[in-house]
């Protein structure tokens, strides 16, 4: 007779939407069981009813138990405890309404730093909701090693989430692994080990197993999780052949932590291997443990032909403009065309020169594939991707519109406008920037009260206008963000005042500003608060005599596509400081794309100027500084890759077409 022997896979709550009553009733008699109702589930309080609920994985219940937790209690400050995590843990089931709705109640600045920290995870998790689970990743990188651990290990328990829901299991095991690690209460590891197990048992259901190629990449300790669930669903002929098999793993897993409860728990098997704490990963600073260059030989790899050709000119020409007016020290870069070779042939021959730095590419497929790449070298790529990077040394650099968006956000909320309406146009462009701008006004406490897209190819936009401005909209908002070229923003402005919302502060990003003053256009603007580079702010000084010299050298280069001139700029300083170990994250530096602020995941955050139309003419009102930056708290200074799809951006005039 063939005996199994296993532990099971443990129930899954699955996730369900909680209405916001049940947040505020103060619960019926049948959840207030007496002495004789059986099993001592029953008997918990709310609160702790929660608090198991939420060990287990079952955040929509733990988002119910907590709601019923608030309406009991009569202490304001118990009951704003009991609402905030019961926002959180909605926030976590994906409740996107209950969660907002939960915490919109709550002053965040009423918060210790731990809980602030934990409200703007959650507020993060709201605006990432219904992403694609790429993107959703993009926006929520691993958290950096010196986080909180209750901020920590709510970032990895979502990023499981994201990972079962996109089908892999293998990356969703590894993330609950690394929960395991930061978790302090027994029984929250507990109940993390035996959701793992669960875990993988569903993978060794479909055919993946430590062996498999899902695995390939995978650690012995998620490997030993895989091979454990594979014991307890093999057929036995007796118990003490599957103990022999547990033995057998135990001498191949040493330490793992399956031996803290799983082994007893699922398989009644007493081991006396003793358990060795998973490392607590995480993002690495940036520069701490980045790959150190060979060399100090730069390379610059463009696409110096096809589409992308005078923009990657007009890089080119800004990079070496930088390097001559400061070498560093270091020999004069080597420079690739990039056209015709994909991301193996350009490490290779990277590899083969003896390439200290590599910067570049530019196109964003190709700094996708680069990322892949393991090179022993730290390289900068001048775009943002969609994509999480596992490889030390990469940046991420790009005049990214989402920076802009972001700095449009800050800025709005330093002049008291905390709810905001916007217009942005249709398409992945509009997308990412509506992104940026909502996430960035959401750190800040503010909030996104309605947007309407618009087509870019019609002149009429009375529709999208009307639609934001409807509905209470109007009275409810401080400031309108619009996001358009020259030509969109102009009539979009005009279009407001038609529709008696001329007194509504706008603000946008520097697409609208076509780089050169044109006062008998831009009249249309006038009032309109914009960002931009300090490149293109500046006035007098050492950026107005490196301007001038720009444009006497280079010509049309340097002043038709000024932006993408002051980005090559900027890449020979981030190179330079990479070559000098002198990168580190949250270290903030002055560039002239603004000043940036390298974040914990590699990518570079641009902080930008402010300026407002007058007489149709651009007026800087601020300038980024590095002080300002260092100073902002956390939650303004967001760690994150790239939040945005592969796409093409619309043209800017001649500055930075299909580049952002």
């Amino acid at each position: 007779m063939m005996i199994r022997l296993n532990g099971g896979a443990g129930t899954r709550a699955g996730l369900f939407c909680i209405g916001l009553l049940m947040l505020f009733v103060a619960g019926c008699a049948s959840q207030n069981a007496g002495p004789g109702t059986a099993g001592g589930e029953a008997r918990l309080s709310p609160a702790d009813a929660a608090q198991r609920a939420a060990d287990q994985g079952d955040y929509a219940e733990a988002a119910a138990r907590y709601g019923e937790a608030a309406g009991r209690t009569t202490n304001a400050d118990t009951q704003r405890m009991y609402r905030l995590e019961a926002g959180l843990a909605a926030a976590q089931a994906g409740d996107v309404q209950t969660a907002r709705q939960m915490l919109a109640s709550l002053d965040p600045s009423t918060l210790g730093p731990v809980d602030h920290a934990r409200y703007n995870l959650a507020q993060r998790e709201i605006a990432i909701a219904d992403m694609a689970p790429g993107k959703a990743l993009a926006n929520l990188p691993p958290p950096a090693k010196n986080t909180a651990p209750a901020v920590a290990e709510r970032v990895w328990e979502k990023r499981a989430q994201i990972q079962f829901s996109a089908n892999r299991p293998v990356e969703g095991i590894a993330a609950l692994v690394q929960r395991g690690a930061w978790l302090e209460r027994q029984t929250a590891v507990q109940a993390n080990d035996e959701r793992t197990y669960d875990a993988a048992a569903d993978a060794i259901g479909l055919g993946i197993g430590p062996d498999s190629t899902d695995a390939a990449n995978a650690d012995d300790t998620v490997r030993g999780w895989l091979a454990l669930a594979d014991i307890g669903q093999r057929a036995f002929s007796d118990r003490s052949q599957r103990d022999d098999a547990l033995a057998e793993w135990q001498q191949t897993y040493r330490g793992h932590p399956a031996n803290r409860f799983v082994l007893a728990d699922q398989f009644d098997y007493q081991g006396t291997m003793a358990v060795q704490p998973v490392t607590r990963g995480g993002v690495n600073t940036a520069g701490s443990a980045a790959a150190k260059p060979s060399s100090d030989q730069v390379a610059l790899a463009l696409p110096m032909s096809g589409a992308f050709k005078n923009a990657a000119g007009a890089i080119r020409d800004g990079f070496t403009f930088a390097y001559r007016n400061n070498t560093g020290g270091l020999p004069s870069p080597i420079s690739y065309d990039s056209s015709n070779l994909n991301a193996q042939a350009l490490a290779q021959r990277a590899e083969n020169d003896g390439i200290g730095i590599l910067v570049g590419p530019l196109d964003k497929d190709k700094v996708a594939a680069m990322a892949r790449q393991q090179l022993p070298m730290p390289e900068i790529g001048l775009n943002t991707i969609d994509e999480p990077v596992r490889r030390d040394g990469f940046y991420q650099f790009g005049l990214d519109p989402a920076d802009e968006a972001a700095s449009a956000a800050r800025h709005a909320v330093d002049e008291g406008d905390r709810n905001a309406i916007a217009l942005v146009p249709q398409g992945d462009w509009g997308d990412r920037v509506l992104d940026g701008f909502r996430d960035a006004l959401n750190a800040e406490s503010g909030q996104l009260v309605d947007y309407r897209t618009y087509n870019s190819d019609t002149h009429d936009h009375s529709q999208a206008i009307q639609a934001v401005l409807g509905r209470g909209n109007q009275a409810n908002a401080d400031v309108i963000f619009v996001a358009g070229q020259p030509t969109q923003a102009r009539l979009i402005r005009s279009q407001l005042k038609y529709y008696h919302a001329g007194d509504l502060p706008m603000v946008t990003t520097s697409h609208a500003y076509a780089g050169q003053p044109d006062p008998d256009s831009d009249i249309d603007l006038n009032g309109v608060n914009f960002v931009d580079m300090p490149w293109v702010l500046g006035n007098g000084g050492t950026i107005a005599r490196l301007r001038q010299e720009a444009a006497s050298t280079y010509g049309s280069s340097a002043t038709d596509y000024a932006r993408l001139f002051a980005m090559g700029m900027d890449a020979w300083v981030l190179a330079r400081r990479v070559a000098k170990a002198e990168l580190s994250a949250d270290e903030p530096l002055e560039g002239m794309t603004g000043v940036l602020a390298p974040r914990s995941d590699g990518h570079i955050t641009r902080y930008l100027g402010w300026a407002v139309f007058r007489n149709g003419r651009p007026q800087t009102l601020s300038m980024p500084s590095t002080a300002d930056v260092r100073a902002m708290p956390s939650s303004r200074a967001p760690s994150r890759g790239s939040d945005y799809r592969t796409n093409t951006a619309p043209t800017q005039g001649n500055v930075g077409a299909g580049l952002n």
